[in-house]
């Protein structure tokens, strides 16, 4: 018996048309973004694996540690069943690493392959770096090779990389996901605003801001483009229809949707720039503030103040110098930020703020990736790692 619809009672046509809707989305849903993972855990190292260099090498339980005596290439060929539209890779490392990740597209010569560089931050916590792989034109959807290249000293635990590539649903989502996605304020929102960024990946649109340029489309320019067409197709109808005032109408109303829908964006940028404020910085206790592209750096120093009134001159170290130097100047004045290389008799104060490499060695001292840079003193105020307040006796 054939399935009939009846659509003359309105409640119903309305019912029907959802369930239509739904099972038209129902193949989308279903067919999730497809995933390979390469896991080292417990050991987990094939024969497929090489490694061209010199390298200390252990196969743990917590996956596969790397300290390379010189730099190392980590690689294996490649038979992905699905389209690798980016690339995640878990990890530990005591210290920064710079390193590249490696691919080689079928059909090109073997000595032909791509290098991306990327940062291992340090770490001992697994964390996952992800890449939108997509993004880049060298990138092939089906690489026959995949590894990595890591630096001499380097000391690297992989815990597994993870390739996966993503279906329509996931595409449409991200697109209409990252138009609402907005950049936090920062200095130069003063005189320019990214706007509305179009990506289709859901890791392109996590990071959209926190790289810039943003790995997306301008929305605009797709906006104008649409624009263009909505005009065309307006004029035809019009031309057809011997009505200028259907073709007024239609491009009015296309335009006046698009500027509500602009605005509406604009808008709610301003407000989320209101809201981070509100609920990072203001609502929090003063030990916690954290104000925009500063950071914790005004609670930081609320806390320092105190502690160099009675200071002529104090060493200051931070891995930027702007703008937290200016800041330093004015808010603690008349006392005066100096490098440590300008120290005189009487500067006894070291304020060191976002160096994690520098700490207090067991005899009292500062130092610097293991190199002693004061006398012995002790600590003032400890902050954080890296963020704390010494004095030397």
């Amino acid at each position: 018996m054939p399935f009939v619809v009846e659509l003359d009672n309105p409640p119903v046509r309305f019912r029907n048309a959802l369930i239509v809707l739904a099972l038209t989305c129902i193949p989308f849903t279903v067919h999730a973004a497809s995933k390979t993972t390469w896991s080292f855990l417990g050991g987990q190292i094939g024969p497929e694996w090489r490694i061209t260099g010199q390298a200390k090498t252990t196969a743990e339980i917590g996956g596969l540690r790397i300290a390379p005596q010189e730099d190392v290439k980590v690689f294996r060929e490649a038979q992905f069943l699905h389209a690798v539209d980016s690339v995640e890779i878990t990890y530990l490392s005591p210290q920064d690493a710079q390193a590249v990740l490696l691919w080689h597209r079928p059909g090109d010569p073997a000595e032909d392959v791509v290098q991306l560089p990327f940062l291992f931050s340090s770490t001992m916590v697994a964390s996952t770096i992800k890449i939108d792989t997509g993004w880049y034109d060298e990138w092939s959807l089906h690489p026959d090779m995949v590894g990595l290249m890591l630096p001499k000293g380097a000391d690297i635990q992989l815990l597994q990389l993870s390739f996966t590539g993503w279906n329509l649903w996931d595409k449409v989502v991200g697109f209409v996901r990252s138009y609402w996605t907005f950049d936090r304020f920062s200095p130069y929102s003063v005189n320019f605003l990214w706007g509305p960024i179009f990506t289709v990946s859901p890791i392109a649109r996590e990071s959209l801001f926190a790289e810039l340029p943003p790995h997306g489309t301008y929305a605009n320019t797709v906006w104008y483009l649409l624009l263009l067409v909505m005009i065309a197709g307006c004029t035809a109808w019009g031309w057809k229809s011997h009505n200028r005032r259907n073709v007024i109408l239609c491009v009015a109303g296309f335009l006046g949707a698009l500027w509500i829908v602009s605005d509406l964006r604009m808008g709610m940028e301003a407000i989320s720039y209101a809201r981070a404020d509100l609920t990072e910085y203001w609502m929090q206790p003063d030990a916690e503030k954290k104000f925009r592209e500063r950071g914790d750096f005004p609670a930081f120093l609320s806390a320092v103040r105190p502690l160099l009134t009675d200071r002529g001159r104090y060493v200051f170290l931070t891995q930027f110098e702007y703008p937290l130097l200016g800041l330093m100047r004015y808010h603690t004045y008349p006392s005066e930020p100096v490098a440590p290389e300008k120290i005189t008799e009487g500067v006894d104060t070291w304020v060191i703020y976002d160096r994690p490499e520098i700490a207090m060695n067991a005899e009292g001292q500062l130092t610097s990736e293991g190199k002693p840079i004061s006398l012995p003193g002790e600590m003032l105020l400890a902050f954080r790692p890296g963020v704390f307040v010494f004095r030397t006796r």
